[in-house]
């Protein structure tokens, strides 16, 4: 009897040591999830369709989101960098959106504030056009001629093209939105409005979402939502994918070499747009912005900077610095 009891000692000691492993391992397991959750909180998967002979879009075919907080840039850094230009050009008011075009993670600084588009409405007439061409793809061999009616003369504009339209010449409507965009000539805009359909320019705001406010007669617009149109237009979610790449290409030659693209490398594509205003012609209302995609290799983003300040250069400055210092920030976090 003894020794059966003394068996029955040992077996209790026996489980108590198998249940003490039990909930070691439990409890390791555990870790390793809760781990990895917290690692999988800061991915994105996003497929998008790379075939065909296109260049610029890139559609999505499918996002899944697991509450991304991983970017190629630091708020934080954009922040104080942002700061910096604005004292070191003392250009009080700077508005800044990034997004990464991979995997839609984004930053924005002042990025509610609100600025005068100027020729970036450029753009969305651009996509009404094309819009418009989808359905009747003659529309942009259309000739059309340039009447003294159409001329619109600039005040005192500080970038200025060459070979703008010419009076009692006649273009194509593809020319003439060539010119638009790669020129920002303000004749060619009012030649096409006048030959899109009614209501085509709203539509493509109320189709993308994107709202355009009025303050006294005055379009306002916020960078964040400025740079959807580009967004629509890499994903091809609003033109075709032929019309959405056809604008990119003419985006990408504009003859405007100083914002965006004159803090980048020289030969990286940027398919972008600026604008520049002066509302009353007193210091501090000039207003110059610049926004647009950067195809960084195998890692595009939007750049889109707004500025108010008191000097057009200083502007430009401004965001060619930024434009240079966000470029070296993807680069050296390409991996993310």
């Amino acid at each position: 009897m003894k020794k059966i009891k003394e068996n029955k000692i040992d077996y209790k000691k026996y489980l108590l040591v198998i249940n003490v492993f039990l909930l070691f391992v439990i409890i390791i397991l555990a870790f390793i999830v809760i781990i990895n959750s917290k690692n999988n909180d800061n991915k994105i998967s996003i497929s998008h369709d790379v075939n065909g002979p296109f260049l610029l879009t890139n559609p999505i075919l499918d996002c899944e989101v697991n509450n991304n907080k991983n970017t190629a840039i630091f708020s934080k850094d954009v922040h104080s960098k942002v700061e910096e230009l604005k004292n070191k050009y003392s250009t009080p008011n700077i508005s800044f959106y990034f997004r990464d075009l991979n995997n839609g993670s984004w930053i924005g600084i002042n990025e509610k504030d609100i600025f005068s588009p100027a020729s970036l409405l450029k753009v969305p007439v651009f996509m009404a056009l094309l819009h418009n061409a989808e359905a009747n793809p003659s529309l942009l061999d259309r000739k059309v001629k340039v009447y003294a009616a159409d001329f619109v003369q600039d005040v005192n504009p500080n970038i200025v093209a060459s070979d703008l339209l010419s009076i009692d010449k006649e273009y194509s409507l593809f020319e003439i939105a060539k010119s638009m965009i790669q020129k920002s000539d303000n004749t060619a805009i009012s030649i096409l409005i006048k030959n899109i359909k009614d209501g085509s320019i709203d539509d493509v705001f109320k189709s993308i979402g994107i709202p355009l406010i009025t303050n006294n007669n005055e379009f306002e617009i916020r960078v964040k939502d400025y740079a959807g149109f580009f967004r629509v237009l890499f994903n091809a979610s609003y033109l075709n994918r032929e019309m959405s790449e056809k604008a990119l290409e003419v985006l990408s030659l504009s003859e405007y070499t100083g914002g965006i693209v004159g803090g980048l490398p020289k030969g990286i594509t940027v398919a972008h747009k600026f604008g520049e205003r002066n509302i009353d012609g007193s210091e501090g209302n000039i207003q110059l912005h610049d926004c647009g995609i950067v195809y960084f290799p195998q890692k595009p983003y939007i750049f889109c900077a707004m500025t108010r300040g008191n000097n057009f250069e200083n502007q430009n400055k401004a965001i060619e610095e930024l434009s240079s210092f966000i470029y070296n920030e993807v680069d050296k976090n390409v991996d993310l």
